[in-house]
């Protein structure tokens, strides 16, 4: 079987590791030690790119399915993050979320849908974390429980159709702007977090 980019899409989400960011040479590299039926056909260079084997392409195209990625059609791959500290992008799995995981098990049915809101906590005052989830009072509950002051504030909310699509795309765009960021906290100006937030609409 020829590689293409689902198979990549599949193997590099087995073995990234959860919180790591990547570019994509490392990411090629990742690939390379991990995957052995190459073809010639995946060997083979391309016409417009004679200095790497077509394999190389097809990894660069696979990341692009990052919701991160807005100048790719496919968006595909929602677990993939995305950000540009510098002139190259660089790629993450985001790591699972068992908060999330316990909101979910408690639903009859999950379709996607649901929150991404920002959080403010007047202990960092110039940081905010984007987040989502499809139960955003349950989630804001689980905030306030490791919080003795029960000071985890919801700036702001908004309702979209894909959560973890959304989600990652506001990580991205905040990424793009923050003076510095940790996992999902971002520090930046508020009002800039909240245009964000409602660019995902």
């Amino acid at each position: 079987m020829t590689l293409n980019q689902d198979i990549i899409k599949e193997m590099l989400s087995e073995e990234m590791t959860p919180g790591q960011w990547y570019e994509v040479k490392q990411l090629i590299k990742l690939f390379e030690a991990k995957y052995s039926n190459f073809t010639s056909w995946d060997k083979e260079a391309l016409p417009s790119e004679p200095h790497r084997p077509r394999w190389h392409r097809l990894v660069t195209n696979a990341v692009r399915m990052s919701p991160g990625r807005d100048d790719y059609d496919d968006n595909s791959w929602v677990s993939l993050r995305t950000r540009k500290p510098s002139r190259n992008y660089q790629y993450s799995i985001s790591p699972k979320d068992p908060i999330e995981e316990a909101i979910l098990r408690h639903m009859r049915e999950d379709d996607g849908s649901g929150h991404v809101y920002l959080v403010t906590n007047p202990a960092w005052p110039d940081w905010v974390k984007i987040g989502m989830s499809a139960d955003i009072q349950a989630r804001i509950d689980a905030y306030q429980t490791y919080s003795p002051a029960k000071d985890y504030i919801i700036a702001d909310s908004v309702v979209v159709d894909d959560r973890r699509f959304s989600e990652n795309l506001a990580h991205r765009r905040a990424s793009d702007i923050a003076r510095n960021n940790s996992g999902e906290w971002f520090e930046l100006d508020l009002n800039n977090a909240i245009d964000i937030l409602h660019s995902l609409h």
